[in-house]
């Protein structure tokens, strides 16, 4: 067998010269590309407004949902669980409306705390039909607050 120490084992494979260079040549290449210019003012709030847009017809479309039980469905059980998907998209629109001026966003998180309570008020034996009559008012306040605050910001 042979010395595993001998000079022909511990030899290194290296790249040819001629790649060495071509790639250290590409680097500065390829870099300036990363220095695209960045976004503008104009497209960032543009970017906002239109997460915030995408935001509110989630929102809009869970809290029909909610207006939509019918009479095979869980009643106040279910309308729990709707519930925790309408805050979510509640948080996201919160989080979204951050960048927006006019986002008008203050009126829907109050409206939804108003729908929160009367989901708690709901009887234990109540159908969904029920369940969703007794929140109509309040899902409807709801509904017009996020139309303003789509309103507010054209989308």
């Amino acid at each position: 067998m042979g010395d595993l120490t001998s000079p022909t084992r511990l030899r290194r494979h290296r790249p040819p010269r001629a790649a060495l260079v071509l790639v250290v040549a590409m680097v500065p290449l390829s870099l300036a590309g990363c220095t695209a210019d960045a976004p503008s003012a104009r497209e960032r709030a543009r970017a906002a407004t239109d997460a915030l847009c995408e935001d509110l017809g989630a929102l809009r479309m869970d809290a029909g949902r909610m207006a939509g039980l019918g009479p095979r469905s869980r009643g106040r059980d279910e309308l729990r669980d709707l519930r925790e998907d309408v805050a979510h998209d509640l948080d996201l629109v919160t989080h979204s409306a951050r960048g927006v001026r006019r986002a008008r966003t203050r009126a829907v998180s109050d409206a939804y705390h108003q729908v929160a309570r009367a989901i708690d008020g709901v009887p234990g034996g109540a159908t969904g039909a029920q369940a969703g009559r007794h929140i109509r008012p309040q899902l409807e306040a709801l509904d017009r607050a996020i139309a303003a605050s789509q309103a507010s910001v054209k989308c």
